[in-house]
Order: C-alpha cells, then sequence, then structure tokens
C-alpha cells in the first residue's frame, strides 16, 4: 500500500513537472508549421540591385545558439524556442573559415577571403596568399592586391558603406578598402622603419581607391587618424606624423566639390540631413566604441548600431544604381575574448536591432541580406542544463571528482580560469559563490591566458541569406566563397556580364537584366526578361512569420498554434505565449 502511494507521488509529480512544458500536440503542429512554411518559399533569381552584409565578427555558432536562448530569456521565456531575425531566413549554410597558413584563423585573412573572394594568410588584409605576414614589398605590389565586393559595387555605379563597432581601421572593415601585410598597421605609429615605404590602413581609407570613394563611413578610431579628442590609448595606434585625416577627408571630398560632414556623437549624427550630404564620416571613438551595456544614450554619446546602421542606409538608398553595405557588429569578438558572454550576447542582441531595423526598411526582391560571422570562438555550453535553465548560470550538476558545480557556460582557454595547484591537485573556486550574470563575470576557462587572449575558434561558422539569388547559400562552402555568389547576385566584379541565369531559373518581377556589350562577342547568351508566360507573381522569399515579425515595430516570438503565427512578448499577449511556450525562467535578466 506504501509502495501504490509512493508510485501515484511519483507519477503525480512527473505530470506536473511535464505540464510546464509544450504537449506532443505542439512539436507536432510545429514540425507541420515549419514544413509549411519550407514549401511556401521559392528560388529569388532576381539581379540583387543592393547587397548588404552582416558580420557578427566572432559570432560562431555557439556563441549565436547562447545568444539565442539568452534573447528570450531576457523576455520571461524559456530561452531555447525563440530565434533571432537571421534564423528565419529561408536560406543557411556552413562556411569554412581556415586561412592559408592557419587551422584558426584571424579576422582579416577571413575578411578578406569573404570580402575578396580569395583565401589569405593570417593577418593579412586584401592580399594573396602570396604575401605572407609582414612583407611589406610584396604588400605594395598591385599584382597580390585582391579587390573587395565594394570595389566591384563602386566600379558598377554602386553607392558604397562601411559600419562597424570596432575602428574603422579594424580588420573587418578594412578588408573593403585596403593592402596590408600586417593588420596592425592602422597607422602610421604602428609600422617600424622598414616597412615605411608601405601606406598605413588609414591613409588608405582616406586617400587610395576604393577607400576615398566610400559614401558613408561610420564606427570608432579617431586616434589612428589622428584625431583623437581624448586620453591617448597606448593600446591603440597613435599617429606619429601630426596629420588629421579626418579633416584631410572632409578637404579632399569638398575638393571634389562633394558635400561631405564629418560627426563625432549620436546628437551630431542625427542631425546629419542624408538628402543634402553626399559623403559622410562619424567617428564616435578614439578607439572602439564602447560596449552596449556601457553605452552612454545622450547626445553626446555615440551612436548604437543600429542608428549607424540606419543612418548609413539612408545615405546609400538615394543611389538609382544601388549599393553594397557592410554592416559589422564587431565587439561580439572583444567579449569572447575577455570570456565575457554577457556582454558578447548584448553585443549579439544589438546586432540583431540593426538588422530587424534594416529588413523593415528594404525590398527583399531587390536586396540579398547576408548574416554571418567570421570565425568562432572557444566558448561551449556543456552540462545537462534543465530546460528554460539561466543560459548564464550554473548548469545544475557538480562535479564528481571535487563536488563542486560549475556553469553551463565555459571557455577551453582564456582570462577566466580561476584556480589554484596544490600539491599537483586542481582546487578551482565555486562559482555558487559570485554573480555569474553580473555583466564583468568571465566563465571559468581551462587553459589561463592573458586579459583580452580567448582565442579564436577552428569549427565552421554559419551564414543566412535571404533576397535575390539567397539559394546559392546551401550547403557547406569554403568561406571565401560568399564574395563570389553576392557578386553573381549583383551581376559585378568577377560576375560582371557573366552571370546569366540558368533556363530553369523563374523571376519575381519583370526586370531586364543587364546584359555586357562584349558578351555577344565571347559568344555569351547575356540576360533576357523572362518571357510573360512563364512570369509568376511575387511569392515570399521569407518565412511569412518573419514577414509578420518586420512589419511589426515590437519583438516577438515565433508560436505555433493551428496555423503559423505570432504572439507577442506584450503584456496583453503574455498568458497565451507564456501557456505556449512553458514556464518562465526563475530569475530574469534585467533588461
Amino acid at each position: 500500500m506504501a509502495f501504490k502511494r509512493v508510485l501515484l507521488a511519483f507519477t503525480l509529480s512527473l505530470s506536473l513537472t511535464e505540464a510546464k512544458f509544450e504537449a506532443r500536440q505542439h512539436w507536432w503542429d510545429l514540425g507541420q508549421n515549419e514544413l509549411a512554411a519550407a514549401l511556401n518559399v521559392r528560388d529569388n533569381w532576381n539581379v540583387a540591385k543592393n547587397v548588404i552584409m552582416f558580420l557578427g565578427d566572432g559570432m560562431g555558432i555557439t556563441a549565436n545558439t547562447a545568444a539565442r536562448i539568452y534573447k528570450g530569456q531576457k523576455q520571461g521565456m524559456n530561452g531555447e524556442e525563440g530565434y533571432l531575425v537571421w534564423e528565419r531566413f529561408p536560406n543557411v549554410a556552413l562556411l569554412k573559415t581556415y586561412n592559408v597558413d592557419r587551422q584558426v584563423p584571424d579576422s582579416a585573412a577571413t575578411a578578406t577571403a569573404y570580402l575578396c573572394g580569395v583565401k589569405g594568410n593570417y593577418y593579412t588584409l586584401g592580399l594573396g596568399p602570396e604575401v605572407t605576414l609582414g612583407d611589406c614589398e610584396k604588400a605594395r605590389d598591385p599584382k597580390h592586391h585582391t579587390p573587395s565586393i565594394l570595389e566591384w559595387a563602386q566600379d558598377a555605379g554602386k553607392d558604397t558603406g562601411i559600419v562597424t563597432t570596432t575602428r574603422i581601421t579594424h580588420a573587418t572593415p578594412a578588408a573593403t578598402y585596403a593592402h596590408s601585410g600586417h593588420r596592425n598597421w592602422e597607422c602610421d605609429g604602428s609600422m617600424d622603419d622598414d616597412v615605411q615605404g608601405c601606406a598605413d590602413i588609414a591613409h588608405q581609407l582616406v586617400h587610395h581607391h576604393p577607400g576615398k570613394n566610400i559614401k558613408v563611413i561610420l564606427g570608432g578610431g579617431r586616434q589612428p587618424f589622428g584625431a583623437g579628442i581624448g586620453k591617448i590609448d597606448n593600446f591603440t595606434c597613435l599617429r606619429e606624423d601630426g596629420r588629421n585625416l579626418a579633416r584631410e577627408w572632409v578637404e579632399e571630398r569638398r575638393k571634389e566639390g562633394h558635400a561631405a560632414q564629418y560627426v563625432t556623437t549620436k546628437g551630431e549624427l542625427n542631425s546629419v540631413n542624408v538628402n543634402t550630404t553626399d559623403f559622410l564620416l562619424g567617428l564616435f571613438a578614439d578607439s572602439h566604441l564602447p560596449f552596449e551595456v556601457d553605452r552612454f544614450r545622450g547626445a553626446s554619446g555615440p551612436p548604437s548600431l543600429k542608428d549607424m546602421a540606419l543612418t548609413a542606409l539612408n545615405m546609400v538608398k538615394k543611389s538609382d544604381k544601388g549599393y553594397f553595405l557592410l554592416i559589422e557588429g564587431g565587439r561580439i569578438d572583444h567579449a569572447l575574448h575577455d570570456n565575457l558572454p554577457y556582454r558578447a550576447f548584448e553585443e549579439t542582441l544589438a546586432m540583431e536591432d540593426a538588422v530587424a531595423a534594416t529588413l523593415q526598411e528594404i525590398d527583399l526582391e531587390e536586396t540579398l541580406v547576408v548574416v554571418t560571422a567570421d570565425h568562432s570562438h572557444v566558448m561551449t555550453i556543456n552540462g545537462y542544463p534543465k530546460r528554460g535553465n539561466d543560459i548564464l548560470g550554473l548548469s545544475g550538476d557538480k562535479s564528481p571528482v571535487d563536488d563542486l558545480p560549475y556553469t553551463t557556460l565555459m571557455f577551453t582557454n582564456g582570462p577566466g580560469y580561476n584556480y589554484t595547484v596544490d600539491d599537483g591537485k586542481v582546487k578551482r573556486h565555486d562559482p555558487s559563490e559570485v554573480n555569474t550574470r553580473d555583466k564583468n563575470y568571465r566563465s571559468l576557462a581551462a587553459v589561463p591566458m592573458p586579459p583580452i587572449s580567448e582565442t579564436h575558434g577552428g569549427e565552421d561558422v554559419a551564414i543566412w541569406a535571404a533576397g535575390p539569388m539567397a539559394h546559392l547559400f546551401h550547403r557547406t562552402h569554403e568561406q571565401h566563397y560568399v564574395a563570389h555568389a553576392m557578386a553573381y547576385s549583383a551581376c559585378i566584379g568577377p560576375s560582371a556580364g557573366k552571370c546569366a541565369r540558368p533556363p530553369h531559373a523563374t523571376f519575381l518581377m519583370d526586370l531586364q537584366l543587364p546584359q555586357s556589350p562584349n558578351l555577344q562577342a565571347r559568344g555569351g547568351a547575356g540576360f533576357q526578361t523572362a518571357p510573360a508566360s512563364t512570369q509568376l507573381p511575387k511569392f515570399p522569399t521569407l518565412s511569412p512569420v518573419l514577414q509578420q515579425l518586420l512589419n511589426d515595430n515590437e519583438r516577438k516570438i515565433v508560436t505555433a498554434l493551428g496555423t503559423e503565427t505570432i504572439a507577442s512578448f506584450s503584456s496583453a499577449a503574455a498568458d497565451d505565449v507564456h501557456e505556449l511556450l512553458g514556464r518562465i525562467v526563475s530569475v530574469p535578466h534585467s533588461m
């Protein structure tokens, strides 16, 4: 009899536990809705008038997954069931990130790959693999230069722009315009005497093609420009030639007859009239922009990535021939290098805000949007935490070796190590005694490293795409393939005059596709508008759920009741969301 009571109590306890989560029908409906959404997506074979690339520096698959959970938990949900905006794009692929000479890459050589279409060597920028790190002589030789998709876009008459939360001379943005034997040659002060024959990266941006022709440049890095206005940062390149390249940039553009403007604060950026401004340079910090959690929101502070992205978009949208825009969430990488996941996730969500806001302003029938990362990091999601467990908290398990708990997020190396060795035995700290949710908490690392020195990871990264030719991203690709696919989408660069769509291609609207005047002489078929009888009505190139997300200002989450629907995170619909998606986390993150 006692056994039956125990069994009944256990069964009741189990049923109550299970009731907190989604029932069987939920998962069945969700699978059917995912299938229906997939069946509603058709390939978009149009020529991309515009290309926008979002780059989450260091946003590997683990960081992306953890940021997704973090996002949901900030909204009071379990977190695992949600999505980041780009995760609802119709096409996704994996990219192999290794450099020509390194198994685990750096950001300069990876940027050269996905922007220039050629893999390069570690720490080199805009150069082919013939040039090794520090080789100034070969770096000066134009035959080793690898033009980027930004340059291809300019050659096609399109406007171009770069936006970043790092220094504008940092690895990712620099690969669009610079050719440097060392990514650290951001200004003359970082170059030894034996490499003085090479132009520093800031100089190339202001005075060389294609840098000087970029219509909008927004980010950090006043100090490498010789325009610093704060305390000297000894960790950032400092100009020694006495030049102020920000002033030179304005003077040169105005000499060319352009209306050029230079801004240094959020307030000044907001006051820019994009309709009467031809060129815009914004440098909002002497080095990198502050982390989003530290950013001063007032007019005298720096703008958000979303602020900069929308201003840049409004600048380049004026072009009748289209545009190429690179937008980088660059400080995801810096937070992970310091084993600071809270900061990394806030940077990721700041980039998501920029992506969502941008998508609301464009037409995906004519604009290709890709979101990717340059490389991964060595963070892992480990243990067996329960569903909805705080992603920044403890895993819920203890090690059977030392009987101490451990966090869900850990790094294989970095400054977060916190242990001692006593008589050959390792003793680590108890993470339950500290606030692991603090923005400055460093997750535990196995191999000790100095601050900001956690290494990159070598695994593949994901790329998500929507818009014309997004279906070209469809399997595991080499990273340099990205530049070729984007160029083919827009019929520029290596694909100019050579991007005829195959016979089975279908088009969303009656577009006259470009035809090179020399193509027929080479025996090519060129582009033709699809016959009227084969024209198809405009159809969604995104999941209907994402399209609805973009039509609403409030951040929402996908649900699955019957047909695919949306339920708001607002208080009015909170009960419905909780009923569908389960219990709230026990300690929600502060906003």
